[in-house]
């Protein structure tokens, strides 16, 4: 039996196609939870393996604690950009998207902005019980939110590299693995600028010019990279 075809409809606007899909695609995580709840699992059971072989208490917490935080978020948000588009139901959903009238940039945005949220929040609950557990204490207020904005807009940063690279590697066998055998050599500048500026918060330092210099240019240029290949990746998954 035969199918019939959709019927042409007009493309949506940029924005109206936006705030759906990511109201939609957050609302179908937050009712399975499995992502998110995976990220922070994940997190807490690395830091805890870290705190056994780096003691909290000792002065050698301090000089690798930065490194000990991110080393953490950026393994654990593989977890959620790999399930970006990687899952039980995720072919149907591309399938699906492809055959809406929703223009692929619009798609592109809005898979950005649901992975950051999951990533993001995940990475806050994170840096609360890393800051707990290995006694940083001494932050006020804007010290605590310049440290909210090194994280978040690293993830940023993270997310905007991984999705592409997710879409990619979504039909691939082993491509769980490919895919972090891919993003974490690329993300070695930002790595370093992050666990640079993180440092310096920590020690309630200026954060260096050059460390946010970093960190902006990384999201920048792979942002809108990760929107030309999308559109390639795309187009090859509809061939």
């Amino acid at each position: 039996m035969t199918v019939p075809l959709p019927s042409p409809q007009p493309q949506r606007s940029f924005w109206n196609a936006y705030r759906a899909l990511v109201r939609w695609d957050w609302v179908r995580e937050m009712k399975r939870k499995d992502t998110v709840v995976s990220m922070v699992l994940f997190s807490l059971v690395t830091l805890m393996i870290l705190a056994f072989a780096v003691d909290p208490r000792s002065l050698l917490s301090e000089e690798v604690r930065s490194g000990i935080l991110w080393v953490t978020l950026l393994l654990a948000s593989t977890i959620g950009i790999d399930r970006a588009f990687r899952g039980d139901d995720q072919a149907a959903v591309l399938e699906g998207v492809l055959l809406a009238p929703v223009g692929r940039v619009s798609f592109y945005y809005a898979k950005v902005t649901a992975t950051y949220l999951y990533v993001g929040i995940m990475a806050l609950i994170v840096l609360l019980v890393f800051c707990w557990l290995y006694n940083v204490s001494g932050l006020d207020a804007s010290q605590f939110a310049k440290l909210v904005g090194v994280i978040l807009s690293t993830v940023f940063g993270v997310v905007v590299l991984g999705v592409p690279l997710s879409a990619m590697t979504r039909s691939i066998h082993g491509g769980e693995v490919l895919l972090r055998i891919l993003m974490l050599p690329l993300l070695f500048p930002l790595f370093r600028g992050a666990v640079l500026a993180t440092e310096q918060v920590f020690r309630h330092e200026p954060i260096d010019s050059q460390a946010l210099f970093m960190i902006a240019a990384f999201d920048v240029i792979y942002l809108f990279a990760g929107q030309l290949l999308i559109e390639h990746v795309l187009a090859d998954f509809e061939g």
